[in-house]
């Protein structure tokens, strides 16, 4: 977004001019009429030094000096004629060999607005180009006193799968578009105990599809003897039905989570991200980043229990997540989930996705080092590594840019490959 520029304030005619090495007695009464003036214009004065014409004081007394501390004020003047005797001194004059400032010929009311439109657009574009800059990476910030604190992100070990526990923790009635449905909170979290688990909704419909996708690529004793609840015509919101399904549900996620079969599917995947990945997108391409971001940072929290740091798939996710919490400006939440992306590059050197947002993400990650008085060492180093290998880092694209290209070109899809 681009400011129209302010014209330039035109100076105003310079009515005499003041030498610092004039006394009181070599004054002259300029005897041409002076020019015509705006009635806002100020007189101004003007050094000599170097024409060496004589200097003169013109019309005094239809006349204000604006810069009265340096020449003196206008009653001193008006004592400064030709048949004066009385002596000023150098000191008391204080002129400089400076040029003087010369006064527009806006009104003082047209000058401030003047002054102050200037200076809000200068300020817009000074933001406008901070926050393009700090979102490539490029913004120059001061190092503040003390570092930031950083709450760490909590994360298993990237060695060990955990066991994963589901609660069916809430069911209630929703209208959506003039139409009703029970919504189920289900929480997701590891067996060992869990500071921050995963939290999501779903719908009857969702488990049902779950289900028939399961029993078309498995065998039904998989389940074991496990039986989904059946749809009903009427009373899908008593209570006793909502109860019932909601005991079924919390068995049903439990036994996949039971079975490393079901628990790595796509189709498990699927119902546990889909919604949130398909609408993350969505506001990622309408630019929404702070409706894109919770959504992301909840597929962040079951990716990383489901397949801990180590997967791509956890990756593509909190560098997403990093770039819109960039954007938002929301820098200490930004380097939180940077810290675990750092950690997520190292583990998966050398895959594709590595190396495509590699270079943005070091950028980004030394500005928000910057911006939050940590040592940005780590990342300028890596990206040091690179140019010495001869990769270009300067000039490249933003990490957000990187993001939003994959996306805008793509339909989004219930359901991707790992």
């Amino acid at each position: 977004m681009s400011e129209a520029d302010s014209g330039d304030l035109s100076p105003s005619l310079v009515e005499g001019e003041v030498s610092h090495h004039t006394r009181p007695d070599e004054c002259e009464v300029d005897s041409d009429p002076p020019p015509p003036h705006n009635k806002s214009t100020n007189s101004a004065l003007d050094n000599s030094e170097e024409q060496g014409a004589s200097p003169a004081v013109a019309d005094v007394n239809n006349s204000t000096l604006n810069t009265s501390e340096e020449i003196g004020t206008t009653a001193d003047l008006e004592d400064c004629d030709v048949h004066s005797e009385q002596d000023i001194r150098e000191e008391e004059l204080d002129v400089s060999d400076e040029v003087p400032e010369i006064k527009s010929k806006l009104s003082f009311k047209e000058e401030n607005e003047e002054v102050v439109n200037r200076g809000q657009q200068h300020n817009r574009h000074q933001r406008v180009t901070e926050a393009q800059a700090g979102r490539n990476g490029q913004a120059k910030k001061e190092r503040p006193s003390k570092p930031a604190e950083i709450k760490p992100v909590n994360i298993g070990n990237h060695k060990l799968r955990s066991k994963l526990k589901f609660d069916v923790v809430t069911a209630k009635v929703v209208e959506e578009q003039g139409r009703k449905h029970v919504a189920y909170t289900i929480m997701m979290k590891r067996a060992s105990g869990e500071v921050q688990p995963a939290v999501i909704c779903r719908r009857y419909n969702d488990f049902c599809y779950l289900y028939e996708r399961i029993l078309c690529t498995f065998h039904p004793s998989i389940l074991g003897e496990f039986q989904f609840p059946k749809k009903v015509l009427l009373g899908n919101f008593k209570a006793e039905t909502i109860t019932e399904r909601t005991d079924a549900f919390h068995k049903f996620l439990n036994l996949i989570a039971s079975s490393d079969k079901l628990l790595y599917s796509d189709y498990f995947h699927a119902f546990l991200c889909s919604d949130e990945q398909n609408e993350a997108v969505s506001y990622i391409k309408l630019g929404k980043y702070d409706e894109a971001a919770p959504l992301l940072e909840t597929i962040f929290y079951i990716r990383e229990k489901l397949v801990t740091i180590s997967h791509v798939t956890v990756l593509e996710c909190v560098v997403e997540l990093v770039a819109c919490l960039a954007a938002i400006e929301a820098d200490d939440n930004a380097y939180r989930y940077a810290l675990v992306a750092a950690q997520c590059l190292q583990l998966l050197h050398g895959h594709p996705e590595v190396d495509r947002v590699r270079i943005p993400f070091l950028r980004l990650a030394s500005s928000l080092a910057v911006s939050l008085g940590h040592d940005p060492k780590p990342y300028n180093k890596q990206l040091s590594e690179l140019r010495y290998s001869g990769i270009k880092t300067e000039g490249a694209a933003s990490l957000l840019e990187v993001i939003r290209d994959k996306y805008i070109h793509t339909a989004t899809r219930t359901a991707r490959a790992w």
